[in-house]
């Protein structure tokens, strides 16, 4: 979360690495570029294949509602500034089940004690020493519907084994369509509502990240961007995603540089003292 691609660059170079104590990382040796301010192409776009991915995917969205036809235009906007940018339009691509795949994720959970332990043994203070500890917090009860579910969710293990499942069928779908149509990426709406004010997210009936895809935390490896894509008709701000292949990040930021110089739809926000 940056001002600009220029600031995410520089700050992805500081960032990504491998570090022994998160494994995981090790699967991205090999795929750093020397530095990501090197993407930083205002012709990026230029010749590159971008898929349009039309299909609603956002929690509790309203296909029918004026709000998302309302979105639905500012993507149309934006894919006709790709366009403008030099890029080829695949304009739709469909990936293969993707809402019932994606709804065999059992939703997301914190982790174990053990997890816990491991994040707060980083501090020497830390503010709470256990689980259980942190759920008993005042501060906890303040916490957004989802952040809070996500932290006393217990895991179903045969739930997660069949995400996992549904995860690794998706992948393959999504890296079939993109070899298939010779795609650069895949650019959908970052999400297909407008905003909705923080006191609807922690009061009833609790309505919060309406709209907001999740194919881009499902599949953990598949690398994501956001770039503004200007406003709605009420003033609202909407954005352009982007996705790539596994360890495509470099790309990406060229992509999504490049439609950010193309449009400056960015408005820096108005301070109040």
């Amino acid at each position: 979360m940056t001002r600009t691609v220029t600031d995410l660059a520089i700050l992805l170079d500081a960032m990504v690495g491998y570090d022994a104590e998160d494994p995981v990382t090790s699967a991205g040796v090999g795929h750093i570029p020397v530095s990501y301010t090197q993407s930083l192409d205002k012709d990026g776009l230029k010749g590159k294949r971008i898929g349009i991915l039309r299909e609603s995917q956002g929690v509790y969205s309203e296909p029918d509602s004026d709000d998302y036809r309302e979105i639905t235009r500012v993507l149309d906007r934006s894919v006709e500034e790709l366009k403008a940018a030099g890029a080829i339009i695949v304009d739709p691509v469909v990936i293969p089940n993707l809402k019932e795949l994606l709804a065999k994720r059992p939703g997301s959970f914190f982790g174990s004690e053990e997890t816990f332990k491991v994040y707060m043994g980083r501090n020497k203070n830390p503010i709470y020493r256990t689980r259980d500890e942190a759920l008993r917090s005042p501060d906890f009860a303040k916490t957004v519907r989802s952040a809070n579910l996500r932290w006393t969710r217990v895991p179903d293990p045969a739930q997660h084994y069949e995400f996992l499942k549904a995860r690794e069928k998706l992948m393959f779908s999504y890296l079939k369509v993109m070899a298939d149509h010779q795609l650069d990426a895949i650019a959908h709406k970052a999400v297909e509502h407008s905003p909705t004010l923080i006191r609807d997210g922690v009061n009833p009936p609790f309505v919060e990240q309406k709209g907001a895809p999740h194919i881009n935390t499902y599949l953990v490896f598949v690398p994501t961007i956001v770039v503004p894509a200007g406003f709605t008709a009420q003033n609202l701000p909407a954005g352009l995603c982007f996705l790539g292949r596994p360890y495509d990040d470099a790309n990406l930021i060229k992509y999504a540089y490049a439609y950010e110089q193309a449009t400056r739809y960015r408005r820096a926000p108005r301070l109040r003292s």
